[in-house]
């Protein structure tokens, strides 16, 4: 049918904006509820997030079940003793499980969405279709950082654990009627997985009007104001605000010596903190807006090493009118040129080097023009939600 009755299951609630995966799902549920009926059912982390409940009413309705942090005792034990891996078993919650499968008793719903997929373990046995959106790969998230992790007597658990995350990923895939990744490569990687036919492309996006273009005017070959966003709960943000604080930033300071530093991010590891030039660097746990920083700023640096999916940093920047510099890893699945609307530098001479590119107002304008045109025709939400859409229908077209 062209409106339909959605049961959506989160891993967060979608509210406040302040990671990811909120901007994500809020966004698309804001724009999908338009049209279809949608109900929410969502773990949350404190009870203190029921009061947010009222920014989500263009949902039909909310429930929320207790999960809260993921490091607790009894998820690490009962992760030993479990087909699923750590994550999974954060989220095998009989509370949620039991919600749902009362909600689907008590009504008729057309499908349910589950979003990212290691929700799974919460989902009862369903008689009508799924739908998987995942965020990133996590299996190799999780295994870049097993792979640096510095106790090596730990890290064959892990390992182990790794294993276990790539076998669900795989389950669950093939479990639903339909799944969605955020980039190509993404897609890529599932299409070797299951049937190509059922993936769909669902990438991040931006919303425009909160995230005008105002490109800069003044010249920034005196002083530069550099900018990292990042919540640091994220093992791939806190990975690359290390290697920007030991590696990149004393090697820009030593060619620009007035040059700052503004970090922005909730949950700084203390182990970061001595690392951090006072002087020249200013650390924001909160900001009242985002769209501020992006416009103080004259460079945005995302030195990301870790992780999947697209980059919302970077899409908030380029669609503000902030030039980027990032890794090739950074830039990934977004459609990117490197010269064109984005430089990308994976070692400390081509981070140098793409600074003084950008001290040519005439390249920065073009670069910076460029990448802002790219964001409205690949990343509006308007034009992902109607993908999501389009994943919906032809999800129910296949119902048993």
């Amino acid at each position: 049918p062209e409106v339909m009755k959605i049961l959506f299951v989160s891993s967060v609630l979608p509210y406040p904006l302040h990671s990811g995966g909120q901007v994500r799902i809020y966004n698309l549920l804001k724009r999908l509820s338009k049209k279809h009926e949608i109900t929410l059912f969502s773990f949350i982390r404190s009870e203190d997030e029921r009061i947010h409940l009222k920014n989500l009413s263009f949902c039909k309705k909310v429930i929320t079940i207790f999960r809260g942090h993921a490091w607790q005792p009894i998820y690490v034990f009962r992760s030993f003793c479990s087909t699923y891996p750590f994550l999974y078993t954060t989220y095998n919650n009989r509370f949620m499980k039991d919600a749902i499968e009362k909600e689907l008793a008590d009504d008729s719903y057309d499908l349910v969405h589950i979003e990212p997929g290691y929700v799974w373990p919460s989902i009862p046995s369903l008689d009508i279709p799924l739908v998987v959106s995942e965020h990133n790969i996590e299996h190799e998230i999780y295994a870049s950082y097993v792979a640096g992790f510095p106790m090596a007597a730990i890290r064959p658990f892990l390992s182990w654990d790794v294993r276990k995350m790539a076998l669900w990923e795989r389950n669950i895939w093939n479990a639903a009627v339909r799944v969605t990744a955020v980039s190509d490569v993404d897609k890529k990687y599932m299409s070797d997985v299951v049937d190509s036919k059922k993936i769909s492309l669902v990438p991040n996006g931006v919303d425009l009007p909160s995230f005008p273009f105002v490109p800069k005017k003044k010249s920034i070959a005196e002083t530069m104001t550099f900018l990292f966003v990042g919540n640091f709960s994220w093992i791939q943000n806190r990975n690359a605000l290390e290697y920007l604080l030991k590696d990149i930033w004393p090697a820009v300071r030593l060619k620009h010596p007035k040059a700052l530093l503004r970090i922005v991010g909730k949950h700084i590891p203390s182990a970061l903190l001595s690392s951090i030039d006072t002087a020249h660097t200013t650390l924001l746990e909160f900001v009242d807006s985002i769209q501020e920083e992006l416009h103080k700023a004259d460079i945005m640096l995302a030195p990301i090493r870790i992780g999947g999916g697209t980059k919302y940093k970077i899409l908030e920047a380029q669609a503000s009118g902030l030039a980027v510099i990032t890794t090739t890893l950074g830039a990934q699945g977004m459609g990117l040129v490197n010269g064109k609307q984005i430089l990308i530098a994976d070692a400390i001479p081509d981070v140098l080097e793409a600074v003084e590119i950008l001290l040519n107002e005439k390249t920065k304008t073009l670069l910076v023009t460029a990448a802002r045109r790219h964001i409205e025709e690949h990343y509006s939400w308007d034009t992902i939600a109607r993908s999501l859409d389009q994943t919906w229908q032809e999800a129910y077209g296949q119902k048993r």
